[in-house]
This record gives structure tokens, C-alpha cells and sequence, in this order.
């Protein structure tokens, strides 16, 4: 009797690129003064790599700080974009450095992790 091979499987699709804006908010105290500290990150992720388009980070005295500033979460959201709304966020991002703070973008999903 003759073994029969099975016929290859097809090779995986690739992972598709992925568009994220990550952005997190902290506070913190030194020597008795607290602070804020606010980063963003523009990133395209690959399964090979991942490549920052564009990185922020800024600290703000608490009282130096608009009340909206101080009420948001200490937390950490990744959103994933579309390319076309990452794009428009690249675009933002060289002009209006503090909207992407605050700005929630359409999104494609979210994940958020609450600090502290």
C-alpha cells in the first residue's frame, strides 16, 4: 500500500502593518512639586519591526497645568489607526504638538492601562 503525501499547505498570509498612536499620562512628585509628565508616539509595527515616526515627551508643573490636564486618568491607551488617520495625525503632529494630548483619533481599537 502506498502512502499518500498531503499537498502543502499554503504559505500564511503576511501580518498585516499596524498604525498606532500611543500616548500616556503621569504624574509625579520631586522634592515636594508635582508634575506632570505627558509622552506620544507616533509608531508603524510590522512583524519584522517597529519604527517611530514621531516621539513627544513633556513635563508640566501640576500648577502650570489646564484643569483639563490635571482631571485625565495616569494611564497609558494605544490606539490602532487606519493609515489614512495616522497619516492626518503624522500631518498634526508637525504643526499642533498638543492635540495629539488631547485628541481621541478614529480609532480601530484601543487598549488602555490605568497607572497607578
Amino acid at each position: 500500500m502506498q502512502k499518500q503525501t498531503e499537498p502543502p499547505k499554503p504559505p500564511k498570509p503576511p501580518k498585516p502593518t499596524g498604525y498606532y498612536l500611543s500616548r500616556v499620562k503621569d504624574t509625579h512628585t520631586e522634592a515636594g512639586k508635582t508634575y506632570i509628565t505627558l509622552f506620544a508616539r507616533l509608531s508603524i509595527k510590522t512583524p519584522q519591526h517597529t519604527k517611530s515616526v514621531w516621539v513627544e515627551i513633556e513635563e508640566v508643573a501640576w500648577d502650570q497645568a489646564s484643569r483639563h490636564l490635571q482631571k485625565l486618568p495616569n494611564a497609558a491607551y494605544d490606539y490602532q489607526l487606519s493609515e489614512a488617520v495616522f497619516r492626518e495625525m503624522e500631518r498634526v503632529s508637525k504643526d499642533q504638538l498638543e492635540t495629539l494630548y488631547y485628541f481621541t483619533p478614529l480609532y480601530q481599537s484601543v487598549t488602555f492601562r490605568k497607572l497607578k
